[in-house]
């Protein structure tokens, strides 16, 4: 069995950032941060030849929530970076110990 420890979030957005889709990132889950963010900035180039202003980020995940109940809540700032949020469905469980993405380097957008 795999060890989940990172996910790639892809976002494509209008030039005002007032209108912002997921996009599909090219692996659902990745075992380091690492390995997912060698392939972020190729995922978004690919995107970003499709979509006008494109961002992504890599996101560090305990592995225990991939078998939770989880929402991935995300919003873009007025300065065009991505915030993520993982709410459970069970709240019983300490978020905090659980996800990650509070790093800046980790946002990498392609315009």
């Amino acid at each position: 069995m795999e060890h989940i420890a990172a996910f790639m979030l892809l976002i494509a957005c209008s030039n005002d950032l007032q209108t912002c889709t997921e996009q599909p990132a090219p692996t659902v889950a990745y075992e380091s941060m690492q390995q997912c963010e060698l392939e972020l900035r190729p995922a978004l180039q690919i995107a970003n030849g499709k979509y006008g202003k494109t961002m992504g980020k890599c996101v560090e995940i305990d592995p225990a929530l991939f078998y939770e109940d989880a929402e991935i809540v995300w919003d873009v700032t007025a300065q065009g970076e991505i915030e993520v949020a993982i709410e459970l469905i069970n709240p019983q469980i300490d978020l905090n110990a659980m996800a990650r993405s509070d790093h800046a380097d980790e946002t990498t957008r392609v315009n």
